[in-house]
């Protein structure tokens, strides 16, 4: 289950050591307020979720839940990345057998040309 913004902020702000008071303080605006945002009753402007990740120390894409693993650059390309899923389902045995279907495909010329 993801979490909202607000139990995000608290998350963070409990593993940072860190009290409301001395949260809101950092960041410059009053307890009750941090209160409001962390009861999800609204959402922190930026400029508010930006001193809040350099108070607590983390991305801003991490208190947002936006930190998602990002393929490697290499599999960025779409079908490469498809493929790599895909391989990544079947056990060792399958896996074994897909990488020699692909090592007898590569070695075709019919495949291996580009069109």
């Amino acid at each position: 289950m993801e979490s909202s913004l607000g139990q995000r902020i608290i998350y963070y702000r409990k593993k940072a050591g860190l009290s409301q008071k001395a949260l809101a303080e950092g960041i410059g605006i009053s307890p009750p307020l941090l209160s409001y945002y962390e009861n999800d009753k609204n959402d922190p402007p930026t400029s508010i979720l930006a001193k809040l990740a350099e108070v607590l120390d983390i991305t801003t894409d991490k208190l947002l839940g936006l930190d998602r693993p990002h393929p490697p650059a290499a599999y960025r390309n779409r079908n490469e990345y498809t493929l790599l899923r895909a391989l990544r389902t079947l056990n060792n045995l399958g896996q074994d057998r897909a990488l020699e279907y692909i090592s007898e495909l590569s070695e075709l010329s019919k495949y291996t040309e580009k069109q």
